[in-house]
């Protein structure tokens, strides 16, 4: 109810629409309130890094990975690292680094990828060095990507370890060293790396929402915490504009939510990754024939945000596509946080990647 109270306060909910809100949905938990100053959140996107065409020989490491090297280099007692992709060769190095000096390093990775050659190799690299890894084996995606440090910080977003990812794709990273959120990555992993995987994992974030000063995060996992309903009820509670961009955009509850924010007169302009937004299921032409401004990426590569923002003060962000197996099969995290300073950010990337749509990167042999 507090969480309910905030959201009136801020205008995102009205007393006229309480009783169906609460009817559809039950409220998160009360917010767990912490110490502001005590740890921050900060971002991280690859587009400004982006060099077109790519070319292997020519790579410089962008700020993201050298900031992620340089933790794991820095770890005095565990690294702990889930992710669906996994061929960036500096991040294997680093990982062995902290192996050789008695640093606890497991990993969570999905199985289906060492099917490709370089992933294969990565993952044998790691191997070799005595590296213990959890695999998901079943044919849902552990397409979740985080790193944890010594428990007491950790790296989130849309970017798996991979060359293409640092060096090719639309981006966002988030370092995080608010204790009640690193606790939450802390028991996702554990169950990831004890074999539960998809359905067979709990509930166990210890810290589902909280409240930072000003500041309210929320935190889920899939497909355990079944976060679609909050989605909608975010989309539904903007009062000015949504932002978003999307590598996968599947869901009709959203895209609903979204079209009936439109016809009320607020905001919306979109992205769509170019090669989903035409796929089976895709929203792009249910919100295009709905007069909303969407367009597909001009990145001649791949834009791979999962993003939503509303109102310029709350973002949503993670490895969560707006689809159907993200919220029922698949490992996902997302975050939802509603501070206007990083959602600036935020529409900073936003700007760019909808610039690029407008015009389109060419990027040649």
């Amino acid at each position: 109810m507090l969480l309910v109270g905030y959201l009136q306060q801020q205008g995102y909910i009205h007393l006229e629409d309480l009783d169906s809100w609460l009817a559809d949905s039950a409220a998160p938990p009360a917010p767990l309130v912490y110490e502001e100053g005590a740890g921050s959140i900060q971002a991280f996107f690859t587009t400004p890094w982006l060099i077109y065409p790519d070319r292997p020989a020519q790579r410089t490491p962008p700020p993201h990975e050298r900031a992620i090297i340089a933790d794991i280099d820095a770890a005095s007692s565990s690294v702990d690292l889930a992710v669906f992709e996994y061929n960036l060769m500096s991040i294997a190095e680093a990982l062995v680094r902290a192996q050789e000096r008695g640093v606890a390093v497991r990993l969570a990775l999905d199985r289906e990828n060492l099917e490709k050659v370089e992933m294969a190799e990565w993952a044998g690299i790691v191997q070799e060095a005595g590296i213990p890894i959890s695999w998901q084996e079943t044919t849902a995606f552990l397409h979740s990507k985080f790193v944890i440090i010594d428990n007491s910080l950790v790296w989130m977003g849309s970017w798996n370890a991979t060359n293409n990812d640092t060096y090719r794709n639309n981006n966002n990273l988030l370092r995080i060293t608010m204790p009640p959120i690193v606790e939450n990555y802390v028991a996702e992993f554990e169950q990831m790396f004890d074999g539960a995987f998809g359905n067979a994992k709990s509930s166990l974030a210890p810290n589902p929402v909280i409240e930072v000063g000003e500041v309210l995060i929320e935190n889920y996992f899939s497909p355990q915490d079944r976060q679609l309903p909050r989605l909608v009820e975010w989309v539904n509670a903007a009062q000015s504009s949504i932002h978003f961009m999307a590598f996968s955009f599947t869901s009709p509850e959203i895209a609903q939510a979204m079209l009936d924010r439109h016809a009320d007169g607020v905001l919306v302009q979109g992205v769509f990754e170019q090669r989903n937004a035409g796929g089976i299921g895709a929203e792009f032409e249910n919100l295009q024939s709905g007069g909303i401004d969407v367009l597909v990426d001009g990145n001649c590569y791949t834009m791979h945000h999962k993003v939503i923002i509303i109102d310029e003060r709350t973002v949503i962000t993670g490895s969560y596509n707006f689809t159907r197996r993200a919220e029922e099969t698949n490992d996902e995290n997302l975050l939802i946080i509603d501070d206007p300073e990083l959602a600036g950010q935020f529409m900073e990337e936003f700007e760019r990647v909808f610039e690029q749509a407008r015009n389109p990167t060419r990027c040649g042999a």
